[in-house]
């Protein structure tokens, strides 16, 4: 448990060596990013370090760059050098969140528990997203078999975070160990309705096991054995799933894709598209969707794809957004290699690149928040995790091969579920004034997206050569939201646009 628990850290000192990366997925003005953000978010560890020491003098907020410094040494596992820029970021805000969770990191890794616990338990006090230092003070007391205690700080991590799944294998694990099996499991499943993580997945199968519920233990054994082929634990659950002669593995409407090669890049170079944004009969924002390029990224043949938000400005009052997507995708899966978040959405501000390591079944995320501190994420990765934007383009190939798909879909870290449909039938659609037969594409969304997209949806797509979609209708958390190719004069204008 523990060893897989700490693969999921959200600041980890794993080193990932540097790739080489095409800076134009992170050079836009629309994210206005500084170099040292921009050698970070690229993996670039050395430069971002030397940038963000050049900025201390001159940054008006130098505990931010000072606590940036530190942690590019932490994740190097330098610690005396990153006690220097703690010591400095500190001197210049005490109070700073964290850089006091960063400082108790490394005295837990010391061994000084004492100290650990007391920034700990500061950083839960100053720190914007205080579930971080409370789940890190659970993880660290859990691994002490301080339970109980473990207990208060993990659920406390919940309440302020339920859509943060670090801390619910963590819970299920102690109420493992306590036997309050019901517990385990309430709680697990809980884990599992926000994100399918390995560690929960596996925590479900295994307090089944234990409780004889064998149907529940082989519908969890089978999930995890696909999504995660690459997990250390997955040649065990195969094991079992062998022993008790299980013929399909493959279980809640998870299968493998199709093989897919150089006869499925059809998307169009240059293509760029305005969608109306509606809500009954209020506009109230615009969606835009470019296929920029072609490039060879990482040894795959692939499209670089854009996917634009832009809210009504007359509707800030409710909600603004101002988010753009740049994503990296191969030509013939239109699966995910990396994907850029520039995110404005409400009081939502952060700069985010995944990369997507499907060889080695890992996800990374690497971030900057509102204030410039940077954080990581890894996780293992699910089989054919895709990101949600990108769903658009994905819906694409599936009307193409004319097929239905559950899709393990990523939202803020999170492993969510989409099911796309394929209806097999046309339905007429008004596009720009003229009326064209299209294919019907319906789906469900078992999360809440971007702007509340959730529930049921339904698609309309051209068909061969390009399967442009058209028209769409979302359920969101007030009614529904419908989206429709603009005017050729509103996509001359596209108004709401920076």
């Amino acid at each position: 448990m523990k060893k897989f628990l700490l693969l999921k850290l959200l600041i980890t000192s794993t080193l990932i060596s540097p790739i080489s990366l095409f800076s134009s997925i992170v050079d836009t003005p629309l994210a206005n990013l500084t170099e040292a953000q921009k050698s970070w978010l690229l993996n670039q560890r050395e430069t971002a370090k030397i940038l963000y020491i050049e900025e201390i003098n001159s940054s008006e907020q130098k505990e931010v760059s000072a606590h940036n410094a530190a942690f590019l040494y932490f994740l190097e596992g330098k610690y005396m050098d990153a006690d220097l820029y703690i010591n400095v970021s500190l001197k210049n805000n005490h109070k700073y969140g964290p850089t006091l969770l960063l400082k108790g990191m490394i005295e837990y890794k010391r061994r000084n528990l004492k100290n650990s616990f007391k920034y700990l338990k500061a950083a839960i006090k100053h720190h914007s997203n205080s579930e971080i230092p409370e789940y890190y003070l659970g993880l660290y007391l859990y691994e002490r078999k301080k339970y109980e205690e473990s207990l208060d700080y993990l659920k406390d991590a919940i309440s302020d975070n339920k859509k943060f799944t670090l801390p619910y294998p963590i819970i299920g694990d102690i109420y493992i160990k306590q036997c309050k099996y019901n517990e385990a499991i309430k709680i697990l499943e809980k884990g599992l309705k926000y994100s399918y993580d390995a560690e929960i997945l596996l925590l479900l199968a295994d307090v089944n096991i234990k409780t004889e519920n064998y149907k529940e233990a082989e519908k969890y054994n089978g999930i995890f054995a696909y999504l995660f082929p690459n997990h250390p634990e997955t040649s065990r659950v195969i094991k079992w799933i062998q022993e008790r002669n299980i013929g399909n593995p493959y279980t809640h409407d998870f299968y493998p894709i199709p093989y897919r090669d150089s006869s499925n890049r059809f998307f169009p170079i240059g293509e760029n598209v305005l969608y109306n944004v509606h809500w009954g009969p209020i506009k109230v924002g615009e969606l835009n969707t470019v296929i920029a390029e072609t490039l060879s990224f990482k040894g795959h043949d692939a499209y670089k794809v854009i996917f634009s938000l832009d809210s009504n400005p007359a509707l800030e009052f409710i909600a603004s957004l101002h988010s753009d997507y740049i994503t990296i995708i191969n030509q013939n899966t239109k699966q995910v290699l990396q994907h850029f978040l520039h995110l404005r959405e409400n009081k939502i501000i952060c700069e985010k690149v995944y990369d997507f390591y499907r060889e080695e079944g890992k996800f990374i995320c690497r971030a900057v928040r509102e204030d410039g501190h940077i954080e990581y994420l890894e996780k293992y990765l699910p089989n054919n995790t895709i990101d949600a934007t990108s769903i658009l383009f994905y819906s694409r190939q599936l009307v193409k091969e004319q097929r239905n798909e559950r899709v393990m879909t990523i939202i803020d870290e999170n492993f969510v579920i989409s099911d796309i449909i394929f209806e097999n039938k046309r339905e007429p659609v008004i596009c720009r004034g003229k009326e064209e037969l299209v294919q019907l594409i319906s789906g469900e969304n078992y999360y809440k997206g971007i702007v509340g997209f959730t529930g049921k949806f339904r698609g309309w797509l051209r068909g061969a050569p390009a399967y442009l979609p058209i028209k769409s209708d979302f359920e969101i958390w007030v009614g529904r939201i419908s989206i429709i190719i603009a005017s050729e004069e509103e996509q001359k204008l596209h108004k709401y646009s920076r």
